[in-house]
C-alpha cells in the first residue's frame, strides 16, 4: 500500500447561509449535519476545506474547530471576511460569480455534500471532472442531494456519486475513497 505523506483534505459543500439565501437555504437539520461532519473529520485528522461563508460551511468549520481541527476557507476577499471558524483563508480576489467554486474541490481529496444550490452543483461538476470522490448525505435538500446519488454525471463514468446515510457514514466513505486512491 502506498503511504499518504500529507494530511487528507476533505471539502464540505452545501448551502451558504442567510447572506445568500434570505429565503430557503439550509435547514436546522442540515446545519447540525454539517457540524457533525466537521467534528468527525477533525477527529479523524483531516483538514476541512469550505467556501468560508455561513450556512453549511460555517457549521462544518465550527464542528471541526470545536474538536481541534484545522479549517480552510476559499473566499473572494477581502482578507478577514470568512466565518469566525476559519483558520486559513485562501483569497482568490475574483469578483466573477462561481470562480471560487472551481478552487474548493481542486484542493480536496474528497468532498461531502449537504444540500446546496447552483454553487454546490458547480463544485460537484468540478469534482467529477477531476475524479475527486463525491459523497452526498441522503435526506438533505437541494438539487444535489435529491438527484445526484449513486449515479454518474455522464457516460464517461468518471466517479460514481456515493450516497451516505448520515454524517458519520459520509466521513467513513470519504476516507475509504481517499485511501483506495493510495492502494
Amino acid at each position: 500500500m502506498k503511504k499518504i505523506s500529507r494530511k487528507i483534505q476533505i471539502g464540505v459543500l452545501g448551502w451558504a447561509g442567510k447572506e445568500e439565501y434570505p429565503v430557503g437555504g439550509p435547514t436546522e437539520k442540515e446545519l447540525a449535519m454539517a457540524k457533525e461532519v466537521g467534528s468527525w473529520l477533525a477527529k479523524a485528522g483531516a483538514i476541512i476545506v469550505t467556501g468560508g461563508k455561513g450556512g453549511i460551511m460555517e457549521y462544518a468549520a465550527r464542528g471541526a474547530k470545536e474538536n481541534g481541527g484545522t479549517t480552510v476557507g476559499v473566499i473572494t476577499g477581502p482578507r478577514g471576511s470568512s466565518n469566525k471558524w476559519t483558520d486559513i483563508e485562501v483569497v482568490t480576489g475574483s469578483k466573477i460569480a462561481g470562480f471560487d467554486e472551481v478552487f474548493i474541490p481542486l484542493m480536496c481529496d474528497a468532498v461531502i455534500v449537504i444540500g446546496g444550490g447552483a454553487g454546490t452543483l458547480q463544485e460537484i461538476c468540478v469534482s467529477y471532472r477531476n475524479k475527486i470522490p463525491i459523497i452526498v448525505i441522503e435526506k438533505t435538500f437541494g438539487r444535489a442531494s435529491k438527484v445526484l446519488k449513486e449515479t454518474y454525471l455522464d457516460s464517461r463514468k468518471t466517479v460514481k456519486i456515493i450516497s451516505a446515510r448520515n454524517p458519520k457514514d459520509a466521513v467513513l466513505k470519504a476516507f475509504n475513497q481517499v485511501l483506495n486512491k493510495f492502494k
